[in-house]
């Protein structure tokens, strides 16, 4: 699922990218500039299933810097998902139809 997503990595500028997998706990996100592995940063996610975008607290736990033919991105592990977060990726990813309608 591609999303367009910024991101914010203490008070640094915003960066912008493009998640190309995503799931409740986690994402990959195309980048041109990679944040540290370990890295504390908040991802915004503008969903067609939310009305406001989600600002959801993660870390960087690897990065794909395109060496090895790849794209470049980094992914990040969600972190300390409030109940209407989880609640709202749920349903965006149940809308795209890679959660079974009885997954709760």
């Amino acid at each position: 699922m591609r999303l367009r997503v910024s991101y914010r990595i203490g008070a640094a500028l915003e960066q912008e990218g493009t998640t190309v997998d995503i799931s409740l706990g986690g994402a990959f996100v195309l980048a041109r500039r990679l944040p540290e592995v370990g890295q504390p940063l908040v991802l915004q996610l503008s969903t067609p299933t939310a009305w406001d975008p989600l600002e959801i607290p993660s870390h960087v736990r690897w990065l794909d810097d395109g060496s090895r033919g790849g794209a470049m991105g980094f992914g990040v592990r969600f972190e300390g998902l409030t109940r209407g977060q989880a609640t709202a990726l749920h349903e965006l990813l149940q809308s795209a139809g890679y959660l079974d309608e009885g997954v709760a």
